[in-house]
């Protein structure tokens, strides 16, 4: 069970980045098929990528381990917390950017 609600909470994360590229807020690479690309880490432009990938490579997979090896304090402090507080940051992190890409344009 908590396996499938990480990985919503992480789908969550990736629609609005995906949406902030859609809208033209950030700037796919021209060599990037898709945006984000989760396997482009190490090329994050941006510290609400940087976010994202953190969720995807550590507070996911904290939020497995923990729930695979039968460690609930693991998986909620170490995985699940910091994945529902990082989907909080990305969401206000992309309230912010809009705002600053509508003022931009006035």
């Amino acid at each position: 069970m908590v396996i499938k609600d990480v990985d919503k909470v992480f789908a969550t994360a990736i629609r609005v980045v995906q949406g902030l590229y859609r809208d033209g807020v950030l700037q796919k690479p021209a060599d990037w098929t898709f945006a984000p690309d989760l396997l482009q880490f190490y090329e994050a432009k941006s510290s609400i990528e940087q976010d994202l990938y953190l969720m995807f490579l550590e507070y996911r997979m904290r939020t497995f381990q923990g729930a695979f090896h039968m460690n609930p304090d693991y998986m909620h402090w170490y995985g699940w917390a910091p994945m529902k507080e990082t989907l909080q940051k990305i969401k206000d992190e992309a309230v912010k950017l809009r705002a600053e890409k509508t003022s931009a344009k006035q």
